[in-house]
């Protein structure tokens, strides 16, 4: 049996605050720590690493071409499931993140999460807990 395609979504925002960018480390390392994480979920649930989008995003981006190529990717069917660490990462908006879990639902696909806050549960839960495997 084949195993899934799963896409990886890696996003990270630019921090507004001189403190806050000093506290934190470089966008190329958050990245990659999110990328080894997830890397890791895939493998325990058996799926095909066969993408990878990413994003480092201003404090309000006008324009997401990582999220746009996975939205391309998904309507191509060219992934199972999509794996995220939090719902943060694909959108802020929770009415966006609906819009975006039911897309998934509808052609088929799953979005999972490492973690989800507590501000994002009930639309994770409603609209894109996990498809019974096929």
């Amino acid at each position: 049996m084949a195993r899934e395609r799963a896409a990886l979504f890696l996003a990270t925002r630019l921090p507004t605050d001189a403190k806050e960018a000093k506290r934190r480390p470089a966008p190329e390392v958050e990245l990659a720590e999110q990328e080894s994480r997830l890397r890791e979920f895939a493998d325990r649930a058996q799926y095909e690493v066969t993408k990878v989008f990413s994003e480092v995003l201003p404090e309000l981006p006008e324009q997401r071409p990582g999220l746009k190529a996975l939205r391309t990717a998904m309507w191509l069917r060219e992934v199972d499931v999509v794996i995220a660490t939090s719902p943060e990462c694909l959108y802020r908006d929770p009415e966006r993140l609906k819009r975006f879990l039911l897309e998934a639902r509808t052609l088929g696909q799953r979005v999972e999460f490492l973690e989800v806050p507590p501000l994002y549960a009930w639309i994770v839960k409603e609209f894109g807990w996990p498809l019974e495997r096929r």
